[in-house]
């Protein structure tokens, strides 16, 4: 999943100012320097300073990982330090596509610690539509999508106003976005066969996204089996919603699995 944590973070850095109001109140003003050198580098996701001159470190984090707090408490010392007479605020925003269960805080004898997690998927995407960012559009695809058939719509209307070259890079974007929601990523793949929807998926985006093979080359089942063992190895899904998302029998899935275990 490193690619596809890369192009989140490549899309944040661009300031969705939208985006960011949502989650702090606040308009960015402008990116800091979100490396910290040490003997183990360390690379945050989002370091941005707020209009009111805190500074806002931001984490996405696609799975739920025990050790968060430490990571965090690790990030608010090296900030700190760096920024000793500002107020650090810190959050984990979590885009993947279950719910998340980790700790916010941390407290032991000697020490009280704590940071806000929310939930992306908690946030109405009408807020990001209404951007004039297409990051902060392709961001809405993350979170609580109630009319995707309308989302996606509008969206391909802005990205036809853009270049040839300027098109892709959003496209490519998107599809990788929506790798952390495969329901979406399957069901934008049956309007774009039935609607005969205006948005060139070129094969070569389709040979850096599996998951997404528009049939090419494959049949249906082909293209299912190659879906199945993305939604399966890469974002580490259960056999039972594979199967429900792809409407499969769950023995279609294993079988899959199986062989794939074997090469």
């Amino acid at each position: 999943m490193a690619k596809f944590d890369k192009t989140l973070r490549d899309i944040i850095q661009n300031i969705p100012q939208k985006f960011i109001s949502i989650l702090t109140g606040k308009k960015g003003s402008k990116i800091l320097d979100n490396t910290f050198p040490s003997t183990k580098e360390r690379l945050a996701d989002l370091v941005l300073e707020l209009e009111d001159g805190s500074v806002f470190h931001l984490e996405l984090q696609t799975q739920n990982d025990k050790n968060m707090p430490f990571r965090m408490l690790e990030y608010y010392l090296l900030l700190k330090q760096r920024y000793p007479d500002k107020t650090i605020k810190q959050m984990v925003l979590y885009v993947g596509d279950g719910k998340p269960n980790m700790q916010n805080y941390l407290e032991t004898d000697k020490l009280k610690f704590s940071y806000e997690i929310r939930d992306i998927k908690d946030i109405e995407c009408r807020e990001l539509l209404e951007s004039d960012s297409l990051e902060d559009k392709i961001l809405a695809v993350l979170c609580k999508v109630e009319d995707f058939e309308t989302y996606i719509f509008s969206l391909i209307d802005e990205l036809l106003k853009l270049s040839e070259k300027q098109r892709a890079d959003y496209i490519r974007k998107l599809l990788i976005a929506l790798n952390y929601r495969p329901k979406l990523k399957v069901k934008l793949k049956t309007l774009m066969e039935e609607r005969k929807m205006p948005l060139t998926i070129t094969e070569e985006m389709a040979k850096e996204d599996p998951f997404y093979d528009l049939g090419y080359k494959k049949g249906k089942e082909e293209a299912k089996k190659e879906i199945a063992k993305n939604m399966y190895f890469e974002l580490k899904m259960p056999v039972e919603q594979i199967a429900k998302v792809l409407k499969v029998p769950t023995e279609f899935v294993e079988e899959i699995i199986k062989e794939e275990n074997k090469t």
